[in-house]
């Protein structure tokens, strides 16, 4: 083989390397989101299954929220994605619960019903 054709291989073998190393880097992002909200959630269901206060409930809910909205977008075309996104409704679900819980009143199962009413930020 001639000079140009090691050339050649060298160039190819080197764009898979580069290519390669960006997927992984890649996936390592998105794992590393996907972590951080999966945090969040599971502090937020541990808080609601033990709260007291429904203005407290709902500060950590719209945390949540607010914490969701601006790092979800990491993962919109992640496989990742629903996992994450399940837990995030079930921790709004959590949050229903909760505020059923120790609120005793009903106002349904749209979490920003509660948070109009026991959120003082809004």
């Amino acid at each position: 083989m001639s000079i140009r054709g090691y050339k050649w291989s060298v160039g190819i073998l080197a764009s898979i390397v580069l290519l390669l190393a960006w997927l992984c880097f890649s996936f390592y992002r998105e794992r590393v989101w996907a972590a951080f909200i999966s945090f969040e959630c599971e502090t937020t269901d541990q808080y609601a299954a033990s709260a007291n206060d429904p203005e407290d409930l709902a500060r950590n809910v719209h945390f949540l929220q607010i914490y969701y909205q601006d790092h979800s977008r990491a993962l919109e075309h992640s496989k990742l994605h629903r996992v994450v996104e399940r837990d995030y409704q079930h921790s709004l679900t959590s949050g229903v619960v909760a505020f059923r819980r120790i609120t005793t009143n009903d106002l349904g199962g749209d979490i920003d019903v509660w948070l109009k009413k026991y959120y003082a930020g809004n």
